[in-house]
């Protein structure tokens, strides 16, 4: 008994709880205690105790109505045991109050009992009213849901057999309520695809993982029309300890949604292939390259095949000629593309072949007219109307093409083509909002390819007038050799502005001159022939390498808009051997020695013309005779991919090895270090530098006296005739005598004379004076200011320069025939 007792007090313990699967019971936990004929509690259970939180040994003996709150009063337990003892049942709903004080309201059944003595009991079964409201309120919400659903719902038990059925199931499945219970889903609904249901309520039922939304497809009708689309979601059963009951089955006829999807869906599709179409063919200006992604971008996915034909105008790159349209309209399969490769597709798109349509065709039709045709069932006769070519018919009716559709590449008005689709077997018929599509495909595709004539058109406008504002031929000087390379950017890209320059300077002087006008396009190409009539100018004035940039760099400032380039100028002097030159921001030099490796000349500082204001700094370096010299722009050597360090380098290993002819040399830097297709276009200018021959240059330097006037006539006509020029004697000697006496007048010792001979005789005038001569016109009275006359009259040109040293001043002779 002791034992038994403390189980009892322990209710919570193993070996008092059930092994039974959960029930209904553990939703709603019931007390049950008993009074005897007096009101007493003579039995306690373990429930009672955690329900009204009193021990056994402390209630048993106490009146029930003790426990009521508030106490009855003496009428009311009079009334309360009349009431009880004139029924067999008695529920009510009372407010007890708990052992720690606290109050809980319960519903209570009693029920009289007798022993085989006679002795009356009551049984009280007690429980908690909130957890009964609770579980009253979700059966009443569950019946609810399940009677007045809208949604077909079906219950089935462990063996798949209906079980319950609400009315909107019942009137789906076209049968009364109780005619599912006990029978399986295929005997109520033969038609349907049982066999895939099955096997999902089977699955359901075994691994408790639900299904939602599996669309089961009812018979097809025999009317033609859709066939109805269900929703089945199916969930298990478990009882509250787990134990399967069953499954539940929710079903929704969704056949108006379903094909509304479907539309949608297709619509989707169709604008993500409008979208990727759009994105391909705006990527590129190449004509041939538009029509192959247009291919590309229906086949397979929306077509088994398509082809792509141009204007023979279009693709030759001329402007459409009047009645191009007109009867035997002339066209060219610029693009094809079929999903079943093989003799068949190749015979009937021949790609890269000449069509003629006649006017009456479907093709001539819809060139004529701008319109699309769309063919859902082409029946056998029809291949030799719409091909009007016996082979390609024929590989048409193998590859089993039955539903085609034709629309025109139409931009601006103008039909510039034709798009043909075709499918064949398996795949649906082309359908109207089919042909809706195509026709968006080919007006984009028409866009496309129009803008990309028309860059066309333009970039060659614009490389024409670049060409135009380049020198066209380069002089040939004594001392140099040059090979000079212009290269356009690659056609996505604008005409830059890009330059070079050889310019003969004074003193047997050569300048060389290579630009960048940052940008592209015809202003660019404008700037660029703007600035390279500017250096020629100031070239022409004898300025220094430095002051040329700097009066440059005011020149693009003053152009009023935001410009900018780079640039460098080099004066080689092959008398001397010696490099003057200064740089706008531009690529340093290459210098290659005859016998030695490439080597990077340093730039003197100097920013980017159109900066203004910052001034440029002149460099100088000595030159081996027959040394190369390498002058280019960043389009040569930088890459998107490649830094300008590398590419430089890059170029150094282009020019390593023995020298070679120019040209070759030219080709081998274009080929081992411009990148194709290169985004912006190359200047670049490769010159061998040579001394002039010691025999075809004298010089000398005379004191600041007067006698040296004599001495200077003596030394050009003595050198004049060792070089057999006799007939210039005469003229030299008064030139060079006037030129030494102002000299002497008007500068400062000591004096250079310098005569060289190449392709006229110069002669040269050095002193140390920085003021450059001024002709004037002088007076009759006058004793001086004749001398420069006399050199204006009588030299072929005349000019004078400052130098680091001071001033020189020149004039030219034309050898004698």
């Amino acid at each position: 008994m002791e034992q038994r007792r403390e189980v009892d007090r322990n209710p919570g313990d193993p070996a008092r709880r059930s092994t039974a699967p959960g029930s209904l019971f553990d939703l709603v936990p019931s007390a049950t205690w008993v009074l005897d004929a007096d009101g007493r509690i003579v039995m306690w259970s373990a429930a009672a105790e955690q329900l009204f939180g009193y021990r056994r040994e402390d209630i048993l003996g106490v009146r029930a109505v003790d426990l009521v709150y508030p106490p009855f009063t003496p009428e009311q337990q009079a009334a309360t045991s009349d009431a009880v003892s004139g029924v067999d049942v008695f529920a009510g709903l009372y407010t007890m109050r708990r052992g720690d004080g606290t109050l809980c309201t319960v519903e209570s059944r009693a029920a009289f009992a007798e022993d085989l003595d006679g002795n009356r009991f009551v049984l009280i079964t007690s429980m908690d009213s909130l957890v009964v409201h609770k579980v009253e309120a979700d059966l009443a919400i569950r019946e609810a849901l399940f009677d007045q659903s809208p949604i077909g719902v079906g219950i089935f038990d462990a063996d798949l057999r209906y079980v319950a059925v609400n009315d909107a199931l019942a009137a789906i499945n076209r049968m009364p309520v109780e005619a599912h219970i006990g029978r399986r889903l295929e005997e109520v609904r033969p038609g349907m695809d049982t066999e895939r249901v099955r096997t999902i309520q089977q699955r359901v039922l075994e691994t408790g993982e639900p299904v939602v939304d599996s669309r089961i497809f009812g018979p097809i009708p025999v009317d033609g029309s859709p066939r109805t689309v269900w929703s089945m979601s199916y969930n298990r059963l478990e009882a509250h300890g787990g134990r399967i009951l069953g499954i539940s089955c929710s079903l929704i006829d969704v056949t108006e949604r379903h094909y509304a999807m479907v539309k949608v869906d297709a619509a989707r599709k169709r604008l993500a292939l409008l979208n990727e179409a759009g994105t391909r063919l705006g990527a590129t200006l190449d004509i041939p390259r538009i029509a192959e992604e247009l291919t590309a971008s229906v086949v397979p996915g929306f077509a088994d095949l398509a082809a792509v034909d141009l204007l023979e105008a279009i693709v030759q790159g001329e402007e459409i000629p009047p009645g191009a349209h007109a009867e035997k309209a002339r066209l060219q399969r610029v693009a094809s593309r079929g999903a079943r490769p093989g003799r068949y597709t190749d015979e009937l798109l021949r790609q890269g072949s000449t069509l003629v349509y006649a006017a009456d065709s479907t093709f001539g039709r819809c060139l004529r007219t701008g319109g699309s045709y769309l063919m859902r069932n082409v029946q056998d006769e029809m291949y030799d109307e719409l091909i009007h070519d016996p082979s390609r018919a024929e590989a048409a009716r193998a590859l089993g093409l039955h539903t085609m559709i034709v629309v025109p590449l139409s931009a601006r008005g103008v039909v510039l083509g034709t798009l043909l689709l075709g499918r064949g077997e398996g795949r649906p018929a082309f359908d109207p909002d089919d042909l809706t599509l195509a026709t968006e495909l080919g007006s984009r595709a028409a866009v496309s390819v129009d803008n990309a004539r028309l860059y066309h058109h333009q970039r060659e406008t614009a490389v024409m007038l670049q060409r135009s504002l380049l020198p066209q031929n380069l002089p040939d000087l004594p001392g140099i050799a040059v090979a000079h390379r212009y290269l356009p950017g690659s056609s996505v890209t604008e005409v830059g502005g890009d330059w070079y320059d050889v310019i003969p300077l004074s003193g047997g002087r050569i300048g060389l001159v290579v630009g960048d006008v940052m940008g592209h396009g015809v202003h660019a190409a404008a700037v660029m022939g703007q600035l390279r009539t500017a250096v020629r100018t100031l070239a022409g004035l004898e300025l220094p390498p430095a002051e040329v940039l700097g009066h440059l760099d005011d020149i693009v400032v003053g152009l009023g808009e935001l410009h900018y380039a780079t640039c460098v100028y080099v004066v080689y002097d092959p008398v001397t051997r010696t490099c003057e030159f200064a740089s706008a921001g531009h690529m340093p030099p290459i210098l290659v020695p005859p016998t030695g490796r490439p080597r990077v000349v340093d730039n003197p500082p100097g920013t980017v013309l159109g900066v203004g204001g910052l001034g440029f700094e002149q460099g100088d370096f000595a030159v081996e005779s027959g040394s190369t010299l390498v002058l280019y722009t960043d389009g040569l050597v930088e890459t998107r991919d490649r830094s300008l360090d590398v590419g430089i380098g890059l170029l150094c290993e282009a020019l390593e090895g023995p020298p070679g002819p120019l040209e070759r040399t030219a080709d081998r830097i274009v080929a081992d270090v411009h990148e194709e297709p290169g985004f912006d276009d190359v200047a670049l200018l490769v010159a061998r530098l040579d001394a002039l021959a010691e025999d075809s240059v004298a010089s000398w330097w005379l004191p600041a006296e007067p006698a040296v006037v004599s001495r200077a006539r003596e030394l050009s006509r003595k050198t004049l005739t060792e070089w057999g020029l006799d007939p210039l004697v005469d003229i030299t000697e008064l030139l060079v005598s006037e030129l030494v006496t102002n000299a002497l007048r008007y500068g400062a010792g000591p004096i250079r004379l310098r005569l060289l001979r190449g392709r006229a005789l110069l002669c040269e005038v050095a002193d140390a004076g920085t003021t450059l001569p001024r002709m004037r016109e002088a007076d009759d009275t006058d004793e001086g200011g004749r001398g420069l006359q006399l050199v204006n009259q009588l030299a072929e040109r005349w000019g004078s320069r400052k130098s680091g040293h001071g001033k020189t001043v020149w004039f030219e002779l034309p050898l004698p025939e």
